[in-house]
């Protein structure tokens, strides 16, 4: 009798995983899936309404188009540098933004701007150090920090509920930052709804460091291409100031060759460099 008994327990035992095998499956799908990308992204800002009990701007957004282009190194895939280049409109084209990032807990990641009309590169702070305008990404609701790939590390996770999300079967879960990583990120609470399908998020409440609900992210439209789960539209809802940045792919590539050299501080300074390199890397683009 012993046998059968252990034989239905088993299907239970090999579902349970913990918060933080969740968070490193998850981790894994984006590391596996992809060793480089370029994307046409359309960034949509402003104020809104809730009307009809649904979110709609409250006059005209202004509308940004960008390209960005990155690619992960090192051993493990886990550093990745970055290239994001304002095309719209006119009296933006030419603002760039560079960035390293770095798995290393030790090591924090590096940001570069450049703006056109003052010729110069400027090494931007993270958003905890400074204005909230500062750690912008391009001036939208998303922060720099936003942008870029959480570490495991810098988190501890527990599982608060299992649920229905949009049809979908989730896990919510929640990461709370280290004490070393509470220094450097103004969120001291993130909640998460995984999908228990394909390992991705699929919304996220973003608390401030008293715990009071700051922002929310929703994450729509998501397709497979190249093998990976890609979300055409990612909306960032800023409840205190009740501005929303909606960032959507207009086109997008994954695993071609990117050339190192050009995911340096020559391609945001050098107009003709980066049209050069970016006009075989756009031919990609689906």
């Amino acid at each position: 009798m012993v046998l059968p008994a252990l034989f239905f327990m088993l299907p239970s035992l090999i579902l349970a995983q913990s918060a933080l095998d969740i968070v490193i499956k998850c981790d894994k799908v984006f590391y596996e899936s992809s060793n480089s990308s370029i994307a046409k992204i359309k960034l949509s800002i402003g104020k809104y309404i809730i009307k009809e009990r649904e979110m709609r701007f409250s006059g005209e957004p202004r509308i940004k188009i960008l390209e960005y282009v990155s690619k992960d190194y090192g051993e493990n895939k886990r550093d990745s540098r970055s290239l994001a280049n304002m095309l719209e409109p006119i009296s933006d084209k030419g603002i760039g933004m560079l960035t390293y990032e770095y798995d290393a807990s030790n090591k924090d990641n590096d940001t570069w701007l450049y703006l056109p009309s003052f010729g110069k590169v400027k090494r931007m702070i993270s958003s905890s150090e400074g204005s909230d305008e500062s750690g912008s990404f391009f001036g939208s609701e998303f922060s720099i920090e936003d942008t870029q790939h959480r570490k495991i590390k810098d988190f501890t996770y527990k599982i608060l509920e299992e649920t229905i999300y949009n049809n979908r079967s989730v896990w919510i879960i929640e990461s709370i930052p280290t004490q070393e990583k509470a220094l450097k990120t103004k969120y001291g609470k993130i909640v998460s709804w995984v999908d228990k399908e394909r390992f991705i998020i699929i919304k996220e409440n973003l608390y401030d460091r008293n715990r009071n609900l700051y922002k929310q992210e929703t994450f729509d439209d998501i397709e497979q291409i190249d093998n990976v789960w890609l979300a055409r539209k990612i909306t960032m809802n800023n409840l205190f100031t009740h501005r929303v940045s909606i960032m959507e792919m207009v086109a997008v590539a994954y695993n071609m060759k990117i050339p190192d050299e050009f995911l340096t501080q020559r391609s945001l300074t050098d107009f003709a460099y980066r049209e050069r390199n970016l006009k075989e890397i756009r031919a990609y683009l689906k």
